[in-house]
C-alpha cells in the first residue's frame, strides 16, 4: 500500500462510516466527530490548504451549511437546539471545508451505495422483521432510517446508468436492497416520496437510461421477487392506512395520522408571538399554556410532541421564519445552475432535493443527525462534481 493510499483512505474514514456504522448505530454521528477531525487534520497535511480555499471559494452547499450552524449556535444558546442536530452541522462544516471532492469517483460511489444499502436493509430486517420491535424503539428511528435507505436507492438508480457493467451490476444490486429496506420500514410518508421519485426518474429520463436489456431483466426479476416477498408487510401498511383515514373521517383523531394533524393545526398558535426566531427549547412551555385553555387535546398531551411531524412547521416552531429560509436554501441551493450538469447529476441531485422535501411533510429528516449528515455530503459532493462535467 503506497502513500498515497493509506492518505486517502484516513481521509474516507468519516464517508465510509457515514455509508455503514452511521446507518445502524443509535449514536453513530459520536464517533463520527473523532473521524472527521482525523480525516482534516489528514486532508490539511497531505493536500495543503489549497482544498480548503477552494472548497470555500466554490462550494454553494457549503456556504449554506455554515449559515446554518452559525444560525444553530446562535439558536443553542439564544433559546436552545438540539445539541445532536448543532454535533452534525458542525461535521459538517469542517468535513466539507478540508474535503477533497476528488476523492468520491462514479465507482467509489457504486461501492458505498452497495455498502450503505445492505447496511440500511439489515437495520429494517433484523428490527423490524426478526425482533419484531416497534418502529419506534429502533436504534435508528424508522423513519429516518427509511430517508436515508431511499436516498442511497435513488443516488444508485442514477449510477445504474453508468457504462461500466460492473459499476452498473453494483448500482443496481445497491438499487434494489436499498428499496427492499425502504419497504421493511413501513414509513408510508418516505414510500410515497421514494417510488413517486423512482417512478419520474424512470419516465422522464427512460431513454437516457443506459441499462443493457440483461440488467433490466434482472432488476425486474428481483423486484418482482422482492415484491411477493414484501406483500404481506405492505398489506398490512395499507390496511392500517386505510383505517386510520376512515377514523379521521368519523372524527376520530386519536390515530397516528390523526395526531399528526393536531400538531399541525396548532403551529399558528405556537408561533404567534415567536415568529421571526421561533421558541426553540420553550416550545413544549407554549404547547401547556395552549393545552391549558383547551386549544390542545389530551391525548395530543399524552404523546408530549418532541416535534411536530412537518420539518418546515417544526422549523417554524422552534426557530422561526430564519430558520425556515436557511431550511429552504438548504433544498434549493443544490439545484441552481443544474440545467449545466450532466444528466447523471441532474438525476441525482433533483431526486435527493424532491425526496428530502417529500419526507419534510410528514417527518422531520433534518432534525436527525444521521440523514441531516448524509444529505449534506452528497449534495455537497454532486453540485461540486456537477460543475466539472
Amino acid at each position: 500500500m503506497n502513500r498515497s493510499t493509506i492518505f486517502n483512505t484516513l481521509i474516507l474514514l468519516p464517508v465510509i462510516w457515514l455509508f455503514s456504522g452511521l446507518l445502524v448505530v443509535g449514536d453513530g454521528d459520536k464517533p463520527m466527530v473523532a473521524l472527521v477531525v482525523i480525516s482534516a487534520i489528514t486532508s490539511i497535511s497531505y493536500y495543503g490548504l489549497q482544498t480548503t480555499r477552494d472548497n470555500l471559494r466554490h462550494n454553494r452547499v457549503l456556504w449554506v451549511v455554515l449559515a446554518l450552524t452559525a444560525y444553530g449556535l446562535f439558536s443553542h444558546f439564544y433559546h436552545g437546539i438540539s445539541s445532536r442536530e448543532i454535533r452534525a452541522l458542525l461535521m459538517a462544516s469542517v468535513m466539507l471545508i478540508c474535503f477533497p471532492r476528488e476523492l468520491i469517483s462514479q465507482r467509489l460511489l457504486s461501492w458505498l451505495c452497495l455498502m450503505g444499502g445492505i447496511s440500511c436493509f439489515y437495520m429494517a430486517y433484523y428490527y423490524g422483521q426478526y425482533l419484531d420491535i416497534g418502529r419506534g424503539a429502533w436504534p435508528i428511528n424508522a423513519i429516518p432510517q427509511a430517508t436515508m435507505s431511499a436516498a442511497i436507492g435513488l443516488i444508485a438508480l442514477s449510477l445504474s446508468c453508468n457504462k461500466n457493467a460492473s459499476h452498473k451490476t453494483i448500482a443496481v444490486l445497491a438499487f434494489v436492497i436499498s428499496t427492499a429496506a425502504v419497504l421493511f420500514s413501513q414509513s408510508r410518508g418516505v414510500w410515497l416520496g421514494y417510488f413517486v421519485t423512482v417512478a419520474l426518474m424512470i419516465i422522464l429520463h427512460f431513454r437516457s437510461l443506459l441499462l443493457t436489456k440483461k440488467s433490466c431483466l434482472v432488476a425486474l426479476l428481483l423486484l418482482i421477487m422482492g415484491g411477493f416477498a414484501l406483500k404481506p408487510v405492505v398489506e398490512a401498511r395499507i390496511d392500517e392506512t386505510q383505517y386510520e383515514v376512515n377514523q379521521i373521517m368519523s372524527g376520530n383523531f386519536t390515530t397516528s395520522a390523526g395526531l399528526r394533524l393536531q400538531m399541525w393545526a396548532i403551529v399558528p398558535q405556537l408561533v404567534e408571538d415567536n415568529w421571526l426566531l421561533g421558541l426553540g427549547r420553550y416550545h413544549r412551555e407554549k404547547f401547556n399554556e395552549l393545552y391549558q385553555q383547551g386549544q390542545a387535546s389530551e391525548t395530543l398531551k399524552q404523546q408530549n410532541p418532541a416535534h411536530y411531524h412537518n420539518q418546515f412547521l417544526d422549523r417554524l416552531v422552534k426557530s422561526g421564519m430564519v430558520g425556515v429560509a436557511l431550511l429552504l436554501a438548504l433544498l434549493s441551493v443544490p439545484l441552481i445552475g443544474l440545467s449545466r450538469a450532466s444528466h447523471q447529476h441532474r438525476y441525482m441531485l433533483s431526486s435527493i432535493v424532491l425526496l428530502y422535501a417529500t419526507a419534510s411533510l410528514t417527518d422531520v429528516p433534518f432534525s436527525h443527525p444521521q440523514p441531516l449528515l448524509l444529505y449534506i455530503f452528497l449534495v455537497s459532493c454532486l453540485t461540486t462534481s456537477s460543475r466539472k462535467h
